[in-house]
């Protein structure tokens, strides 16, 4: 594993990579409900064809951007700084390289595109990702989060969780603070113009997920890496009891899960 090179960062990519290892398991049962869908929206967000061509899913996590990327033709290589992520039914997923999205172990212009799908979000710099991604590829599409994001099941869960002991990581609010930094058009845009790149599209949308009732829902936050750990060092009757809490909480007709999200296409000048 290629560890963060930057000890003072704010975001410690050592620390982020165990966190997201370690809730390997747990994203593939929650998360994962959320992500595949907004995955296939980045792959969609394309400004070309990505049939036949070479793509590098960076920050592959569970692999939801693999899967939507070979949908559409692409022969793609995974990576990740988390290397358990990477793991998770890996017969089925491509090749993977374990590595940091500032410093990746491939060649200039290995790629036609890098696709980063809520990845470039977890720098300090997201800035650092996107010049990286313009070195070993020639076309970046990238996801982050709107800075007005929210829902209610995220209270509810961190709530629930609190009442047991749990404590939101150290890097986990300087995350959040990183990724609003960038969580407009206009902030995503400088961004990738800071990297050097030329922004060709960049738009914000906003993605309904109808389907997902309440008990979705706290799946979903329960199984991200700030607390994914935390709920399996519990004991399964107390995890069951959280899960109760957290639905409480969230009431029997929250609103539905609707993503705020910056899109991002950005080329080489």
């Amino acid at each position: 594993m290629v560890r963060s090179r930057d000890r003072r960062s704010a975001i410690p990519l050592n620390q982020l990579a165990e966190a997201y290892s370690d809730g390997a398991a747990a994203w593939a049962d929650g998360p994962t409900r959320v992500y595949r869908r907004l995955a296939e929206r980045l792959v969609e967000f394309s400004p070309t064809s990505l049939d036949g061509r070479t793509l590098l899913d960076l920050g592959s996590g569970t692999g939801e951007g693999s899967r939507a990327a070979r949908a559409a033709g692409a022969r793609v290589i995974a990576a990740d700084l988390a290397v358990d992520m990477l793991r998770l039914d890996q017969s089925s997923r491509p090749p993977s390289a374990a590595g940091d999205a500032r410093a990746m172990p491939f060649r200039a212009d290995a790629f036609d595109i890098v696709l980063a799908p809520f990845s470039l979000n977890h720098l300090d710099d997201p800035a650092q990702g996107a010049r990286e991604a313009g070195r070993i590829g020639h076309l970046l599409l990238a996801s982050t989060y709107a800075a007005d994001d929210d829902h209610p099941a995220k209270a509810a869960v961190e709530t629930a969780l609190s009442e047991v002991g749990w404590e939101r990581p150290p890097w986990y609010t300087n995350l959040k603070t990183a990724m609003a930094a960038w969580g407009t058009v206009e902030a995503a845009t400088a961004v990738v113009e800071r990297a050097g790149l030329q922004a060709v599209r960049v738009e914000r949308a906003e993605i309904e997920f109808e389907a997902l009732g309440p008990t979705d829902m706290v799946a979903w936050r329960m199984g991200l890496a700030q607390s994914a750990a935390f709920v399996a060092s519990l004991d399964p009757g107390v995890q069951e009891s959280v899960g109760r809490r957290a639905l409480e909480l969230l009431g029997t007709n929250p609103a539905p899960i609707v993503r705020r999200v910056i899109f991002i296409a950005a080329s080489k000048p």
